[in-house]
Formats: C-alpha cells, structure tokens, sequence
C-alpha cells in the first residue's frame, strides 16, 4: 500500500512538471530581441547605475569620503561587473545544454522543448550584456580564473538530469534576481538600466520555475543519504557563488578609478552592510532546497 502510493505521488509529480513546462513553454514562445527593446540612448553617463545602498562600499565610513564622481563611476562599474557576472553563468548554461542536448531531446522532449525557448533567452540577455558594456566602454573586469571554480565544474560535469545540477542552476539565478529586485525598486535610475534588470528579472522567472520543479521531480528519486552526501557540495558552490555575487574583484575598484583598488576589495569583504545584503539575498535558494531535503 505504502508503495503503491509512492508511485502514485511520483506519477503526479511527473504530471505537474509536465504541465508546469508546458505553460512555461507557451508563455516564452512571444519572444522579442532584448538588444532592440531597450531604450540605449537613456544609459546616461552622468547619473548612477546601481542606488548607493546596493554598492559594495555603502556602508562604510570610507564610502562617505568618496566624492560623488568616485560613487558615480563606481555604480557603473558594479552593474556593469552585475551584468558580466550573468554574462560567465549564461555562457556556462549554454556550453552545457548544447553539449547535451540530443541526450535531453530523446530522454525528456517536453523539457528539451522548453529549455530551447531557456536557449534562446539566455543568448539573448548574453548579447544585451555585451551591447551594456560595449556602450558603457567598460572592459571586462573579473578574470575568469576568480570565478567560483567549484560552480564551474559542478555545472560543466555534474549529470544534468540531477537534481544537484539543476540546484547550482537554481542558485545562480535565484541569488542575482534577488539583486535584480532590489534594483528595479529604484525607479529613478537610467530608463535603459531599469528595462535591462526588468526583462532580465521577467524570464528568469521562467528559468527559475523550470528549476525548481526539476529539483522536485529528480530529487523524488534520491534516497536521504544522497542528499547528505550532495548538500556539503552544494553548500560550497554557494558559498563560492556568494562570494563572486557580492564581492566585486579589485580590478572593478581600479576600472573605477579607485586608487588601491585591493584595499577596497578587503574592505568590501568586511562591510557589515554588504554582508547582510547577501544573506537577505541567498535566503530564497536556501530555505527552498532545505526543504527539499538539501540541509544547507
């Protein structure tokens, strides 16, 4: 009897993903190109980027020193070094799904079929990042060797019908859409930066659906034990993940003009403020992979 109606839970989870995906399909299949639905001619180089509270620095009592041309240049940068940051997970997503996609089509075509509207969009905010920085005149800024190098592997190797792969997907787009929210709230800043965080913030929710009902249905099959043993991992993707989030790199201070640019870096590490920030920020991927079993 117990059996019996473990199997048919199972049915019904496999029955809500399916019909969930589908409806996630249809609603990505009114697709428009990013690039050519923001306003680029409000980026404005004279007004800030990012609000000072959501600056690394805010916080601090050196942050008060900084002159309003540091602080301007500095909230460029950091939604500029935002936007690269999404532009390394995008990119990691689309080598994954391309280099696996014949195995997804013919294991599970009504995701194939949605992750291909998720292709198509990630392409998308890559090539509206790249148009931001080409138009900001900011280069790249964190090298890639200080990315989080466990996310990296754990998104390139880990299977991608596990639920673990599907977790670190989870958490690379639930932690920047908390920031995104956050942003958009400031309806003063430059039309172009308020149209590039609410599109991106509109599909992702789409991706982040898609998500979390594959972490329900392929966590279903793991045992109690499988999940101890994955959440230290995932754990430490977070943790690293975190860490690229909310702490720019030093060369984002010194593309700011900063002088001593890893000092600052060292102090945003330590900055009480920013340190809250990130913890409000992380708190939606934890609490919901907690309660699927991932005792983060």
């Amino acid at each position: 009897m117990n059996f019996a109606r473990h199997i048919s839970m199972k049915a019904q989870v496999q029955t809500h993903h399916d019909a969930l995906v589908t409806r996630l399909g249809a609603h990505s299949s009114h697709y428009r190109d990013p690039v050519q639905s923001i306003p680029w001619e409000s980026l404005d180089t004279d007004a800030p980027w990012l609000p000072d509270e959501l600056l690394s620095l805010y916080g601090i009592s050196e942050f008060a020193d900084l002159s309003s041309e540091d602080r301007l240049r500095l909230s460029q940068c950091e939604f500029v070094s935002f936007c690269e940051l999404g532009l390394w997970l995008e990119a990691l997503f689309i080598q994954r799904l391309g280099s696996n996609s014949l195995n997804e089509l013919y294991h599970d075509p009504i995701s194939y079929h949605y992750q291909l509207h998720e292709l198509r969009e990630e392409v998308g905010h890559s090539l509206m990042f790249l148009e931001l920085q080409r138009r900001s005149q900011i280069p790249f800024m964190t090298p890639l060797g200080e990315r989080p190098p466990l996310a990296r592997l754990f998104a390139r190797f880990a299977p991608q019908r596990s639920a673990a792969f599907w977790a670190t997907i989870l958490i690379g787009e639930n932690v920047p859409d908390r920031m995104n929210r956050l942003i958009f709230a400031h309806k003063t800043l430059p039309a172009a930066v308020l149209a590039i965080t609410q599109l991106h913030m509109r599909e992702e929710a789409r991706h982040m659906a898609f998500a979390r009902t594959t972490i329900k249905t392929r966590s279903q099959h793991l045992r109690p034990w499988q999940k101890r043993a994955v959440a230290p991992l995932l754990r430490e993707v977070m943790r690293q993940f975190l860490r690229t989030c909310f702490f720019p790199s030093a060369q984002v201070y010194a593309a700011a003009g900063l002088s001593h640019p890893q000092l600052w870096a060292r102090r945003a590490r330590r900055n009480p403020h920013r340190i809250a920030l990130m913890n409000t920020c992380a708190a939606p991927s934890r609490d919901f992979l907690r309660n699927q079993g991932f005792l983060l």
